[in-house]
């Protein structure tokens, strides 16, 4: 920093004595002006210790380090990641140049002024006798060398103060070098220390450009104390805080009437099933808030040029650091990690609500173990390279899209409730193509954020909904999936009785019946025998609600009890001519 930098921000203000001790809390106990900061950094040690407190006494309230992951710089709006260094260290660079200005506040000590001002005295008046004469009586000749004691100490004073000075000096230098700065802000990182779960705690604030919002109901004065009722929810703009500890920004403004005419039309056009865009509503409300109570993935299908894209980018752009995109390869394909190896793409969650992955491949396998873990509300384990594991409180909404279904073979519950399938079926004419439509939307960016908002505060008051249309899409994806699975339940009964008993070719012929009926593929005999037994290990839903087993069985020949085919398929398939596939 040149000179006239440092001097405009130090001041020329008073003394420090070498007596004075540095103060034992790093922190000033209240803001300073510019001549107090110097004078308060002046007071520390010249050790590795005193500059970690030198850089919090002038910038501890404008950063955190967050454990595990690094520093972050409050820049007025959010708590950001310096990812590259560009914004704590120069503060760190700062502190050490400013060292040097702390010299000229280093004075003597009140006994060292006596020692020096008395030397001075005796200087003058040692002068004025000359050098010393055979003629001097006893009592004269004492005077002289009694001067000579008072101007040796203080000119021993004075060395100590300039002494003082100079290694001030030398150590502002020496704090200026790569390895003194690292231990600078080693020092100082424990008095700002944040855990990553410290940050983005409240799961109903929404960082934006022009003040943070927050969603919140009152309770109704009338109710029961004990039971009480609330009014519905609403939302205000709240300036923002740093003591919120908020580390993501949406970098668009919100205003409550805000309109967005255009991506009105556009929505309309790609999704003209009214409940399906208030759902799509709904759920981008829900994006915007750090739930995760519905435990979903949403998985956005169709053939192009039917806006599913547009819709994706423009919600990430308008969620700025709450959007994370990831490769498809996050979430589906064979590759498995270790369960020590690092996980980057994951290490890039922790405080986003929307994560987006696109155009999985055909046939692609969905990791459904992952997507149980991510969706399930608890923490998760994630690593960064070269670093220590964290574990992370998801606050993230899963959102795939694609051309392509991808295959998911866990057959149970536990996967197929977390899953909505919205089918985006309009298709644009190639003719009809708006190349400007993406500018035309960011540009309207407030008003879909008044439309998120607006969803927010639907999905608060009255839940995700999940309208008929997207059910029964899911419901054939699931059937896609799982034919053997749709085939017990629409074909079959569990009645979990063992007077129930079927054999495996009874089961085939009724497997067999319902393909035809249904187009569901067709296995080979021996293909559905070796994959039956999986399908024991779960409950199915009976004609009363109830859920209920069965059971593989030896009775001479293996049997299953506990099922049965429904009469209307157990009659014997007709002969194919095919062989079908062996799947």
């Amino acid at each position: 920093m040149a000179e006239a930098s440092r001097q405009a921000e130090a001041a020329a203000g008073g003394a420090l004595s070498a007596t004075m001790e540095p103060s034992a809390s790093p922190f000033p106990s209240e803001d300073l002006s510019p001549e107090d900061t110097l004078a308060e950094a002046a007071l520390e040690p010249e050790t590795d210790i005193g500059n970690g407190r030198r850089f919090l006494i002038r910038y501890g309230r404008q950063v955190v380090h967050v454990a595990r992951v690094g520093w972050h710089g409050y820049d007025k709006r959010r708590w950001k990641e310096d990812e590259d260094g560009s914004v704590v260290r120069p503060l760190a660079q700062r502190t050490a140049e400013m060292i040097a200005d702390e010299a000229r506040l280093l004075t003597a000590t009140e006994e060292e002024e006596k020692a020096i001002n008395a030397g001075r005295d005796a200087r003058a008046e040692r002068k004025k006798m000359g050098t010393p004469k055979k003629d001097w009586d006893a009592e004269k000749l004492a005077r002289w060398i009694e001067l000579e004691d008072l101007i040796d100490a203080g000119e021993q004073a004075k060395k100590k103060v300039d002494g003082r000075k100079s290694s001030r000096h030398r150590h502002a230098k020496s704090s200026a070098g790569t390895s003194k700065l690292n231990n600078m802000m080693t020092e100082a990182a424990p008095h700002v220390a944040k855990m990553v779960g410290d940050l983005n705690c409240d799961l109903y604030a929404v960082n934006c450009n022009n003040g943070t919002l927050r969603f919140f109901r009152r309770e109704n004065e009338e109710s029961d104390p004990d039971h009480p009722t609330y009014h519905p929810w609403e939302v205000r703009l709240d300036p923002h805080n740093p003591a919120d500890f908020i580390s993501k920004l949406a970098p668009f403004d919100w205003s409550p009437s805000a309109a967005a005419q255009e991506f009105d039309s556009f929505l309309k056009r790609v999704q003209p099933d009214r409940e399906i865009r208030e759902f799509l509503q709904r759920f981008c409300g829900y994006c915007l808030l750090g739930l995760t109570i519905e435990q979903c993935l949403v998985f956005f299908y169709g053939a192009g040029r039917n806006g599913k894209s547009t819709f994706v980018d423009l919600l990430c752009q308008i969620l700025g650091d709450y959007a994370v995109t990831l490769s498809i390869d996050s979430f589906a394909g064979d590759t498995k990690r270790g369960g020590s190896e690092a996980t980057p793409d994951l290490a890039r969650l922790p405080g986003a609500r929307f994560v987006s992955a696109s155009e999985p491949e055909m046939g692609v396998k969905l990791k459904d173990a992952l997507i149980k873990t991510l969706t399930g509300g608890e923490k998760i384990p994630v690593r960064r390279l070269h670093q220590d594991f964290i574990e992370v409180m998801p606050q993230f909404k899963i959102i795939l899209s694609g051309n392509h279904k991808p295959r998911i073979d866990d057959t149970s519950d536990g996967i197929w409730r977390r899953v909505n399938l919205v089918p985006w079926e309009v298709q644009i004419p190639k003719q009809e193509v708006d190349r400007d439509l993406p500018q035309k939307l960011k540009a309207e960016a407030t008003g879909v954020l008044n439309w998120m908002v607006q969803g927010a505060i639907n999905y608060l008051n009255s839940g995700l909904a999940t309208p008929e249309k997207v059910l029964a899409a899911t419901n054939e994806y699931r059937e896609e999936s799982d034919p053997i699975g749709a085939f017990i339940r629409a074909a079959c009964i569990v009645s979990g009785n063992e007077e129930d008993v079927s054999t495996p070719a009874d089961l085939f012929i009724g497997y067999s019946n319902f393909a035809g009926r249904e187009g569901a593929p067709e296995f080979k005999q021996g293909t559905f025998a070796r994959r039956f037994p999986d399908y024991t290990r779960m409950a199915w839903r009976g004609d009363d609600d109830t859920m209920r087993r069965f059971w593989k069985a030896k009775s001479g020949t293996t049997v299953y009890k506990g099922i049965r085919v429904r009469d209307e398929f157990v009659r014997p398939a007709p002969q194919s001519h095919g062989e079908g596939y062996d799947q």
